[in-house]
């Protein structure tokens, strides 16, 4: 009979305990349900704020072109090339990481690419999406440059060149002495 006492005793002890803790913790009702909502609420927007758009001033092509090469820059691996309604679709991966290019065409001459770079299907990475953006408008600004190189043919021999350089210098040369 001792026995079942000593046992009561524990479940008494053990039941008043619970219940002064649920009494203490029901105030934090409030703050546990805010918690999960903000929880839940943070992963909707970062997961809708880790896809990056941008929008450039070329043809679907150059972009296309330019985001390939920058890309190959960053050490990410191309996996497939697809057109789809309007644009085309960059798929492409990294050691831990899926990267989706989507180009729309909103005109001959602009077009909009949106970036995701996932690590999981939980987990986008924002600074990775944004960093492609910025190397492919880089990459376009080169490829850019390079169609407007002044072809070796309609430049000025190194001779005009040396001569327009000899001309220049008495002009430079009053310049510099009137500071």
């Amino acid at each position: 009979m001792a026995r079942i006492g000593k046992r009561a005793c524990l479940r008494a002890v053990w039941m008043s305990s619970a219940s002064g803790a649920f009494v203490l913790l029901a105030g934090c009702e409030a703050l546990a349900i805010t918690a999960l909502g903000v929880g839940a609420s943070a992963g909707v927007s970062h997961t809708a704020s880790s896809v990056s758009y941008r929008t450039f001033t070329a043809s679907t092509a150059q972009v296309k072109k330019a985001s390939v090469l920058a890309l190959g820059k960053m050490g990410i691996t191309v996996d497939e090339v697809v057109g789809v309604n309007g644009g085309e679709l960059i798929k492409a991966r990294s050691a831990d990481r899926s990267i989706e290019i989507q180009l729309e065409a909103m005109s001959k001459s602009t077009t909009q690419m949106r970036t995701a770079a996932k690590r999981n299907v939980f987990t986008y990475d924002a600074a990775t999406a944004k960093e492609i953006a910025e190397q492919t408008a880089l990459a376009l600004a080169e490829i850019d440059r390079q169609g407007k190189k002044v072809p070796a043919a309609s430049r000025p021999s190194a001779a005009v060149e040396s001569s327009l350089a000899a001309d220049m210098r008495p002009a430079v040369a009053r310049v510099t002495a009137r500071r």
